[in-house]
């Protein structure tokens, strides 16, 4: 990889993912499931960006961002950290829609994973994740239980 393709950046990933999706599915009818996460995705999604935060993908019952590509910030992160506090915050809000609906309640496990020196492709020529090439496994380990309400 050349130099000019490659910059080497500090960067913090945050892994976010729902607890007990297979159980939710089991409980929902596909429409009523698809609404449910088609909200949970926007509703983790605002704090992301509303702190800078770039959503890489989701994945199922899991996003995942980058915080400091392609801007890069002294406090990225804080700034990932500060979105988990309020991604904590939409999923209460959420929670109590969904109570006051009669459907299930759900469950987040965040992780965030920050590393220095970590080579980041330019977004413009990188086929895929283009801050995340290693760090997935290593942040997925970390992921820790974090709001349930």
């Amino acid at each position: 990889m050349s130099s000019a393709a490659a910059v080497r950046k500090t960067v913090s990933v945050l892994f976010c993912d729902l607890a007990g999706s297979t159980a939710l599915g089991e409980q929902l009818d596909p429409e009523s499931l698809r609404a449910v996460m088609t909200a949970w995705y926007e509703a983790m999604r605002e704090p992301l960006e509303r702190h800078g935060g770039t959503v890489e993908k989701f994945i199922g019952d899991a996003v995942m961002a980058v915080f400091g590509v392609p801007q890069v910030h002294e406090d990225d992160a804080l700034r990932a950290v500060r979105a988990a506090v309020e991604m904590r915050e939409a999923l209460a809000g959420m929670n109590r829609a969904l109570a006051a609906q009669g459907r299930p309640t759900l469950g987040i496990r965040i992780g965030v994973n920050t590393r220095g020196s970590l080579r980041a492709r330019a977004p413009a020529t990188a086929r895929s994740s283009p801050a995340t090439r290693s760090t997935p496994r290593s942040g997925s380990r970390k992921r820790r239980p974090v709001a349930r309400s």
